[in-house]
């Protein structure tokens, strides 16, 4: 079992929150490229990015037998709800506007925590239960969700909703047993195999330009998927899952960025809520262990 003193689940909080800070990065250049590409394109286009970023320093690490698992299980069962799940967001955000498609998949850690109760038998308090719904209603706050269009692309979203906390179920399974690296690469060619299937049906040559935006995604998701598994070495899923909304900060800078959408009066209010919310329930002594 990773170490419960503060320091160490600590670092699993810091790690958490950047590599959900980061991600939306992603998600907004998807968006941009989906006018240009089919989705299932980029979702490819993504993990064999991600594949050839962190698959070589596996082999570095241990060689082609490092990347043999004593638990196959849990390493396809993680891989496959990883890449299902972004799969399925990408697809959301093509079909609906953004802050819709983030509105339903912001429900997943209201999701995580039952399943850290009934898959990882841990005991989440009250005060993370009352955290997580807090949480919830800065998200809302943020996004202020419209649903326009919510017929075309809301099964997408809530299939994400849905797949990223089971994959996080299968992380926090594996992080004692496997290297944060062996899990990513693992993932990372479960994707890439699986997408190059179906990916020569859509297929179209992109421009000079959206190939560095691939790579970007490509990228990001390798850093960002690193550092959620590195995360849950030194946290339990019920630690974080609160934490889980951070990721509306991140979707405010790139919104900011890309798109020169600044933060309202009311999205802070939400902001300030969340992260008040996050460090509420993950100070010490939060949890107890089965």
């Amino acid at each position: 079992m990773p170490t419960s003193s503060t320091t160490h689940v600590g670092r699993g909080y810091l790690i958490f929150v950047f590599s959900l800070a980061f991600l939306p990065v992603m998600d907004a250049l998807a968006k941009l490229l989906s006018t240009r590409l089919p989705v299932l394109e980029i979702v490819w286009a993504r993990h064999i990015v991600y594949a050839a970023a962190v698959v070589p320093l596996a082999l570095w690490q241990g060689g082609w037998q490092g990347l043999q698992t004593r638990h196959p299980f849990w390493q396809l069962a993680r891989g496959l709800c990883m890449c299902l799940a972004s799969g399925c967001f990408f697809m959301a955000v093509s079909r609906m506007p953004v802050a819709d498609a983030m509105a339903i998949f912001l429900c997943y850690p209201a999701i995580l925590l039952p399943l850290t109760v009934i898959v990882l038998g841990e005991r989440p308090s009250a005060r993370q239960w009352s955290m997580v719904a807090c949480g919830f209603v800065g998200a809302l706050i943020v996004i202020r969700p419209t649903f326009h269009g919510l017929a075309d692309g809301a099964i997408f979203a809530v299939g994400s909703a849905v797949l990223y906390p089971l994959s996080l179920m299968a992380t926090r399974r594996l992080a004692d047993e496997s290297s944060p690296l062996i899990t990513t690469a693992l993932s990372a060619l479960i994707g890439a195999i699986g997408y190059s299937v179906v990916v020569p049906q859509v297929f179209m040559i992109p421009a000079r330009g959206d190939l560095w935006l691939l790579l970007a995604i490509g990228l990001i998701a390798a850093v960002g998927h690193y550092g959620i598994v590195l995360a849950h070495r030194y946290a339990r899923s019920s630690q974080l899952a609160p934490l889980g909304y951070t990721e509306i900060v991140g979707a405010v800078v790139a919104g900011a960025v890309l798109f020169g959408t600044l933060p309202t009066p009311a999205t802070w209010v939400g902001i300030v809520l969340i992260v008040v919310s996050g460090v509420v329930a993950t100070w010490p002594t939060s949890v107890s262990a089965a």
